[in-house]
């Protein structure tokens, strides 16, 4: 099992050396260490939070409102 900073860690260590996004750069990390998507999350650091999130907002993902339904901070703190 990888903790935090591991996690951390091998997903910069990717997106220094590749050209990929945030979103898929968790997602193969998951994937290299069997780990369930919805289990990273325990798992992103604040900075990684806070890259997903400006990445999600410039993709018009989610809403930039901090209450809305569709917003990252819900999603975190479930």
């Amino acid at each position: 099992m990888l903790s935090k900073k591991e996690f951390t860690e091998k997903v910069e260590k990717l997106l220094l050396n590749k050209n990929v996004d945030v979103m898929s750069a968790i997602l193969k990390i998951c994937e290299d260490n069997l780990l369930e998507p919805e289990s990273a999350k325990r798992l992103l650091s604040q900075p990684l939070k806070e890259k997903l999130e400006a990445e999600a907002t410039g993709l018009n993902m989610i809403n930039r409102a901090k209450h809305s339904r569709a917003s990252l901070n819900s999603f975190y703190s479930e």
